[in-house]
């Protein structure tokens, strides 16, 4: 990389490996934060997602049916929560 000023990504910004958190974690934030927007997402997008999901090289596929019954996990508890507040 150069120093462009219009990179958003700028050399002295970027941290060495070693500093980085392991890609399984941010991929797991990542995850989170699709699972905590996913109410509000469009259905296409959610759509895309959920296609996506089951395709994703380098992993076994993950069963469609069991994502949907997380995210209905997730909204029930949500749910609970609105509830009791």
């Amino acid at each position: 990389m150069t120093d462009n000023p219009g990179d958003p990504f700028p050399e002295d910004a970027c941290h060495a490996a070693a500093d980085r958190p392991p890609d399984e974690l941010i991929l797991q934030h990542l995850g989170a934060a699709v699972v905590l927007c996913w109410p509000r997402l469009p259905l296409g997008a959610r759509e895309r997602i959920l296609n996506q999901a089951g395709d994703v090289i380098g992993l076994a596929p993950a069963s469609r049916r069991e994502i949907v019954k997380l995210l209905l996990r997730h909204s029930k508890a949500q749910w609970t929560v609105a509830k009791k507040s």
